[in-house]
């Protein structure tokens, strides 16, 4: 865990550049202008069996790092492997010829804030243009992605480029209060499947074939594609890493598109709205 006063410092940025961001862009992004924060309490009431689904998967977001933590090791370290199939050649390609201040920092902060931005104002927007099923497709869509990324983060151990190879530079980790913002959030060692591209490729399927705005899709598309490119840049992923988080994504937006896995999201949904429906009433 990072030291206290080197996170406060960063969270000192990082939640007023997250909050800025999230209310630009419920403006820009509201093509057909049916963004009403007004309407929001009630919406998310009647949502609130898809917000119960977001608050398991941060449940078992954080017993999987738990675990993690106490056991130390469970599974299979595959970093040797993913070394020997890909190399890092390709890592010190671009850092050597795009390894500048400007495009480090910009490439860190796009890493640091993107994804959590995206699943942040993702939600939000739908809500508040109270487009309910919608909702309820991204927090299915959020959980199948986790469904595939949590058994490979905790079975198959895969360390980030620039911490297993000497000829890769840890361009983002070099900077404590970017290293203490991850830190808070994700393990090193949590790389394989890409949760940064699945969630975002995700994302963007749903908006550009289920809730039809074009201008978020594009958005998503040049968001996922940049993820990539930047987490390769940074060290921070794998080839492999990329390509598994992109068969995730879309399987993930099959199964929810086609509703496979509502015999398990609908029981626990009207599970949770009845029990809050009779405490409330």
């Amino acid at each position: 865990m990072p030291d206290t006063e080197t996170l406060l410092k960063g969270l000192a940025w990082f939640i007023p550049a997250l909050i800025f961001l999230v209310l630009i862009s419920l403006r820009l992004f509201d093509e057909d202008n049916k963004v009403d924060l007004g309407s929001l309490k009630k919406i998310i009431w009647e949502t609130r069996g898809g917000a119960f689904i977001l608050l398991l998967i941060a449940l078992a977001v954080k017993v999987e790092n738990f675990v993690k933590d106490q056991t130390h090791f469970v599974g299979f370290e595959a970093t040797s492997l993913f070394y020997q199939i890909e190399g890092v050649e390709h890592v010190v390609f671009l850092q050597n010829h795009l390894g500048k201040w400007l495009i480090i920092n910009s490439a860190s902060l796009f890493y640091i804030l993107g994804l959590t931005y995206f699943v942040v104002f993702i939600p939000l927007f739908y809500l508040a243009r109270g487009e309910k099923e919608n909702f309820l497709f991204f927090s299915k869509g959020l959980a199948v992605n986790y469904m595939f990324i949590l058994p490979g983060y905790f079975l198959l151990h895969v360390t980030v480029t620039s911490y297993q190879a000497g000829a890769v530079e840890p361009v983002m980790y070099s900077n404590e209060q970017y290293l203490a913002i991850l830190k808070l959030i994700n393990r090193l060692s949590n790389c394989f499947p890409s949760g940064h591209v699945s969630i975002s490729l995700t994302i963007t399927l749903i908006a550009l074939f289920k809730a039809k705005l074009k201008r978020l899709g594009i958005f998503g598309i040049i968001f996922t594609v940049l993820t990539g490119f930047v987490i390769i840049f940074l060290g921070v992923h794998w080839l492999l890493d990329i390509v598994a988080g992109v068969i995730v994504g879309v399987v993930s937006y099959h199964l929810v598109s086609e509703g496979k896995l509502d015999f398990i999201f609908d029981p626990i949904m009207n599970f949770f709205e009845r029990k809050t429906e009779h405490l409330f009433s």
